[in-house]
């Protein structure tokens, strides 16, 4: 698949708390848009836990990824944030490459974009299977923060990165980056909507 040819498949829109999101698997064969070397960048900054890198260095076919971004976050606001209501249309995304090593994390967070969502571009796993994930609240005043028997509210939806892996949720989720484990390595795009 070219950078040019429409992309038959967006993320199949699914329901955490009734919230649409999708996350979905690209087979980085079929679409070639990860550079070879993507967990060996640095960033060409001091080695630590976080390093933005130039998104031409990390991906090879900027415009597909692009593509995909726009396409899942246009699924969402076509099914609703709330089940009925249309999100407004999404024309473009912001993109960043980033390099998440050991000991980085990022407390709970959202953003004023109407989506954010993440790529996996390559992963070093850890041995700790929840080290590194994108753990997804719902912060509305009565979902709590802690699950109750048979509700929905105060369960974290958590997103694993794993290599191909394209994740969007509406951006007034709270999110947060669990602690990366020492020796995992993570290449991601993170992107917000433009509308």
């Amino acid at each position: 698949m070219t950078a040019s040819t429409e992309h038959a498949t967006v993320g199949v829109v699914g329901r955490h708390w009734g919230t649409a999101s999708t996350i979905r698997q690209i087979n980085l064969d079929d679409l070639r848009i990860v550079s070879d070397n993507v967990l060996e960048l640095d960033g060409h900054t001091a080695p630590g836990p976080f390093a933005p890198v130039a998104l031409s260095e990390a991906v090879s076919d900027i415009d597909a990824l692009r593509q995909a971004f726009v396409a899942d976050m246009n699924a969402l606001a076509e099914r609703g944030a709330d089940g009925g209501t249309r999100g407004r249309h999404v024309a473009d995304v912001e993109m960043e490459a980033q390099i998440w090593r050991g000991g980085y994390e990022k407390p709970m967070f959202a953003v004023p974009n109407d989506y954010i969502a993440w790529f996996f571009l390559g992963v070093v796993p850890p041995k700790e299977p929840d080290a590194g994930t994108i753990a997804v609240f719902d912060p509305r005043a009565g979902s709590a923060m802690t699950a109750m028997p048979g509700l929905p509210w105060g369960r974290q939806l958590t997103i694993t990165p794993a290599a191909g892996s394209l994740a969007v949720v509406p951006g007034w989720l709270t999110c947060s980056i669990v602690p990366v484990e020492k020796g995992e390595v993570i290449a991601v795009v993170v992107a917000t909507s433009i509308t």
